[in-house]
């Protein structure tokens, strides 16, 4: 984790800037929304840079916020395409979904 942190420190002081947290994140497999990251950074100033002491705190909450998705939330989600109702989206659909989400 650390490792992955280090590529957004661009002054080598060991800090990334708090509007870098959300990229961090990803490069670590997360994928967190701006609104969850927002929420777990609030009290940082926008300018402000971080620790990795301070980043790892952050990323264990995302994550744990994130595990709650399950098949189940993702087979709803899929529902409010089902335009008939059937339980089957068209080839077309999912494809334009999986391109454009």
């Amino acid at each position: 984790f650390q490792e992955a942190f280090q590529l957004f420190d661009s002054r080598g002081d060991g800090k990334i800037h708090v509007s870098q947290i959300g990229d961090a994140l990803r490069a670590l497999g997360q994928n967190p929304t701006e609104s969850d990251v927002k929420k777990f950074t609030h009290q940082h100033k926008p300018d402000e840079r971080i620790s990795f002491e301070v980043f790892l705190p952050i990323y264990q909450a995302i994550s744990k916020a994130r595990t709650s998705d399950t098949a189940d939330d993702f087979i709803e989600g899929l529902r409010h395409f089902d335009k008939d109702g059937n339980g089957f989206i068209s080839s077309a659909e999912l494809r334009h979904l999986l391109t454009t989400l």
